[in-house]
């Protein structure tokens, strides 16, 4: 009996050791990787088998966002695009959901980082809006916002995001609708109006920093209440992420 227990325990162990160590995926490595792609990245965040179809989804950091693309388990051959799977687009799927993981471990500082809101009358959703001062495509937007808001019954957070290297005076102008309390009527209006003071200059500089973090680099961006995100304005693209 004590043989036959102890077999058991063997083969238990055995098996589970097999099944760490036949995942097709776990050979990839990043030194290798960076090496054959002859690409610099930061890390790699999964490396996920793609079940039926002997390929791993391999998912990257690198400069500031997530880029997704198949390999063969040799680590020496690749596939770029997206894959069709059950109905599925699997790296728009991935990346959702490394958004959403992304908005839920920084949602309490975004909330800080909101200047201001627009609160339509029986809004029960929200969403951030991520906008530069003196972004011509987040000016042409911000009326057409408001509309959809108005109409979709959604909440719009501000948070204003100086691209510095694009638009010099942008982080001035952030930093004085900090200071002076600036409403959303006086954002519609670019009543960047107001003294420089410190909590704003710390607050504009945080949210940065912030966006920096969670992979926001363009403007007009929108992250929902959900975690989903877009870049660009349409009133189609709001709703795929609030609904």
């Amino acid at each position: 009996m004590k043989s036959l227990y102890l077999l058991l325990v063997f083969l238990f162990f055995s098996l589970c050791s097999c099944s760490i160590t036949t995942n097709p995926c776990s050979n990839i490595n990043e030194k290798e990787l960076k090496e054959t792609l002859k690409v610099d990245f930061d890390s790699i965040v999964e490396k996920n088998e793609i079940k039926g179809i002997n390929l791993c989804q391999i998912v990257i950091q690198r400069s500031g966002g997530f880029n997704i693309f198949y390999a063969y388990p040799d680590g020496k051959t690749f596939v770029f695009g997206d894959i069709y799977q059950n109905g599925i687009f699997l790296s728009k799927a991935t990346l959702e959901k490394l958004h959403e993981k992304v908005f839920k471990n920084f949602q309490a500082e975004i909330d800080k980082a909101v200047v201001f809101s627009y609160k339509p009358e029986g809004a029960n959703k929200y969403v951030y809006m991520i906008t530069d001062p003196d972004c011509p495509f987040c000016e042409k937007a911000k009326g057409e916002v408001k509309k959809w808001a108005d109409l979709r019954k959604v909440e719009v957070k501000v948070i204003l995001f100086p691209l510095e290297s694009l638009h010099p005076q942008a982080k001035d102008k952030a930093i004085r609708a900090v200071c002076s309390g600036m409403k959303y009527d006086e954002y519609l209006n670019s009543k960047w109006t107001g003294q420089l003071c410190s909590d704003g200059a710390k607050k504009i500089q945080d949210t940065i920093a912030l966006m920096k973090k969670i992979n926001i680099n363009g403007t007009p961006s929108f992250i929902s209440f959900n975690g989903k995100r877009i870049v660009g304005f349409s009133p189609e693209g709001l709703d795929s992420i609030t609904n």
